[in-house]
């Protein structure tokens, strides 16, 4: 809670906005024009506000009713493409090959889905895009699971052809340790620093992976026979 009395906006988290950032360039660089993007587990629409500018047509879902009205009204101004959807990410209500690009951000293991509903989505993810199109996945985890959670994807209807490590594990490591401060004024602006993030990345670059709290990975749809 902020002095004032307001709520800290977490949206405003510097690195989610870099993460919101590159997951949008990733998808512009992967998007046909025009395109057709699905992102799953959309929340309360802070990415799905990124990628809005992105294709031609965006469908965003998630399980929540509140979350997709929250994420409706964050949208008004900025999103008249997008269409909301309430749907489980293991049972899509989608046709076949319908979109070029999902996108399922902080979801399967964010999500705590069990393995066997996470396969689920993975399978629900492939059937709805077409061949040759894309799924840019990204997850929160310790580093140690990166791996499986690679392997995870590849056992899934994707060829996997890019891993990222987004760099932003010590920017994690000192949100933790201001938290507890009552004072928001001065940490939300910590905390909402695009400058600081970065700062923060490039340090924790040079641990490599370990240096990283979110792996990304960009998977491609196998063309069919």
């Amino acid at each position: 809670m902020h002095r004032g009395g307001e709520p800290f906006d977490y949206s405003r988290r510097a690195a989610e906005v870099l993460r919101h950032r590159f997951i949008s360039d990733l998808v512009r660089a992967l998007a046909p024009r025009p395109a057709r993007l699905l992102d799953v587990g959309c929340s309360k629409g802070q990415l799905t506000l990124h990628l809005a500018a992105v294709p031609e047509f965006v469908v965003a879902v998630d399980l929540s009713r509140a979350a997709i009205r929250a994420a409706r009204e964050r949208l008004q101004s900025g999103g008249a493409g997008v269409r909301f959807v309430v749907a489980d990410a293991t049972a899509l209500p989608f046709g076949a090959s319908r979109f070029d690009v999902v996108v399922m951000s902080d979801g399967l293991h964010s999500w705590q889905l069990p393995a066997a509903e996470r396969r689920a989505a993975l399978v629900q993810a492939g059937y709805v895009v077409r061949a040759g199109g894309h799924a840019v996945l990204t997850e929160y985890l310790q580093p140690g699971a990166f791996a499986e959670f690679v392997s995870e994807v590849r056992a899934g209807p994707f060829q996997v052809v890019a891993v990222e490590y987004l760099h932003d594990r010590l920017w994690y490591r000192v949100e933790s340790w201001f938290k507890a401060v009552r004072d928001w004024r001065w940490v939300e602006r910590l905390f909402a620093s695009v400058p600081v993030a970065r700062l923060l990345g490039r340090v924790a670059r040079l641990f490599g992976r370990r240096g990283s709290r979110h792996i990304c990975v960009v998977a491609r749809r196998a063309a069919t026979d």
